[in-house]
């Protein structure tokens, strides 16, 4: 094939128009590129580079720096006046490259399999539960703190804590109720992120697709930061957000691995707070927007702010004892012509108010 057939090939691939022959032609004209180029790759890794490979070659061509219908110019160098010894060059760079990091990315996790625990204990004291079935499972830990952990989850930790604090290591998700000892604090590793608590109730669940880890607390008083003792290449960066956050009822936070950002926010179905409670009757008679929030705030843990002191004069009339915390809201506004944003681990409300 000539050059501008292998483009006009190529152009009619990126748009998905080619043909059954067509497809043939532009996997032969591939192979050939390669037939000096040995490297040990299985059938996958091969349709996956093929298709990356064509896709790069092709966007080039797209490019409006590339007129594939003029006339070539003539160039006088002659190992270089054809441009489809170019196409293999820069075809057999694109799959070094690729290797080069689809290698590292492998070597990144396979020591962050090996660096993972960090729960210290004497030979034989370290025990590894994996939850191989489609429902939770409770383990029962020797300060009586209860793990339930999630399908497809693992949690090692020791059969007798140390002396001076308790620490787990957990891969996946699960929901930690810990008994409280302020001597003796509770820490659970999962991946990057370290969870240190001294008695509450707390879920660390990990999510795979988007490398994210998250730490939501139910009751308590839960301490969230960065592990500081992995990845030590990356220590300076590690340092400035090893501080992390203190999370109270209802809030969570979202770890990025790749940026290492800690994201707070408050829980998607937040939950009234046994310890909280006042005992109030939530119907409502005139009452103003000012006394409502106070007394939800109380009740959830969660701040709730007016963004205009207007709206503290607006009253509210009903009965949301029976409801989710959102849905009390969505009440309360829409009653008064007004609307509520989440704002980090604070709710804002905001309209025109009341005279």
């Amino acid at each position: 094939m000539s050059d501008r057939e292998i483009q006009e090939l190529l152009l009619r691939y990126r748009q998905g128009n080619c043909t059954a022959d067509e497809m043939t032609k532009i996997h032969l004209w591939y192979e050939s590129l390669n037939k000096d180029f040995s490297m040990s790759i299985d059938t996958d890794e091969k349709s996956f580079l093929e298709e990356k490979i064509l896709a790069k070659i092709s966007q080039d061509i797209d490019q409006p720096t590339l007129r594939i219908y003029d006339v070539e110019p003539v160039i006088h160098s002659v190992w270089w006046k054809s441009s489809l010894l170019r196409y293999g060059v820069a075809a057999a760079v694109i799959l070094l490259l690729g290797f080069s990091f689809l290698f590292k990315k492998s070597q990144e996790q396979v020591a962050m399999k090996s660096e993972s625990l960090v729960v210290h204990s004497r030979k034989g004291n370290l025990k590894s539960s994996v939850n191989n079935s489609s429902s939770i499972q409770r383990i029962r830990l020797n300060d009586n703190s209860l793990i339930t952990l999630a399908p497809g989850s693992r949690i090692s930790y020791p059969n007798v804590f140390s002396v001076d604090k308790r620490e787990v290591q957990l891969e996946g998700d699960a929901f930690f109720e810990i008994s409280k000892n302020p001597s003796k604090p509770f820490f659970v590793y999962s991946g990057k992120l370290v969870t240190k608590v001294l008695g509450t109730s707390f879920w660390v669940k990990t999510n795979k697709e988007s490398f994210t880890t998250e730490v939501e607390v139910l009751t308590g008083k839960v301490s969230v930061f960065e592990n500081r003792f992995l990845h030590n290449n990356h220590l300076e960066k590690t340092e400035k957000s090893s501080q992390g956050v203190l999370l109270t009822p209802n809030q969570r936070v979202s770890y990025d691995d790749e940026s290492g950002h800690l994201l707070t926010g408050i829980v998607e179905q937040p939950i009234l707070i046994p310890e909280n409670l006042t005992g109030a009757n939530l119907v409502f008679n005139n009452h103003s927007l000012l006394d409502i929030t106070a007394t939800l705030q109380k009740e959830y843990g969660i701040e709730i702010v007016f963004a205009n002191e207007l709206l503290e004069k607006c009253t509210f009339t009903g009965d949301i004892s029976e409801i989710p915390l959102y849905d009390k809201l969505d009440l309360i506004c829409k009653a008064n012509t007004a609307r509520y944003e989440i704002k980090g681990t604070r709710i804002l409300i905001t309209g025109n108010g009341c005279d």
